[in-house]
């Protein structure tokens, strides 16, 4: 038989807060609505062929990666996360959007 275990503990006695969550999801979700629409309003500024929409992807993902997310002061956590993270996410997200559209298109071009 298992223990009971009486009380949840954080892992590593770290607590999630709440409105991190919030912060992260809003952000994700507003850089692919800005993405979306920066694809649907300029058509012309994506990449001809499925290689580049695909290294574009992945230079983006990796672009990512290199991003220092400052939380030394206010003001720094605030250039890292507006003035880097957020055109970076924009850009990950056009090059996804731009490769589900070649990968549509060469789907419709194969029937």
């Amino acid at each position: 038989m298992l223990p009971v275990r009486t009380g949840q503990r954080p892992a590593q006695g770290r607590k999630i807060r709440p409105m991190n969550v919030v912060f992260t999801s809003a952000l994700f979700l507003g850089t692919a609505a800005i993405a979306c629409w920066v694809v649907l309003r300029f058509p012309r500024i994506a990449p001809g062929s499925i290689i580049v929409r695909g290294v574009g992807a992945l230079v983006s993902v990796q672009l990512l990666g290199f991003i220092n997310v400052s939380t030394e002061t206010t003001p720094a956590l605030y250039v890292s996360v507006f003035a880097l993270l957020l055109p970076a996410l924009t850009l990950m997200w056009m090059c996804t959007v731009w490769l589900l559209q070649s990968l549509q298109e060469a789907l419709a071009a194969g029937r």
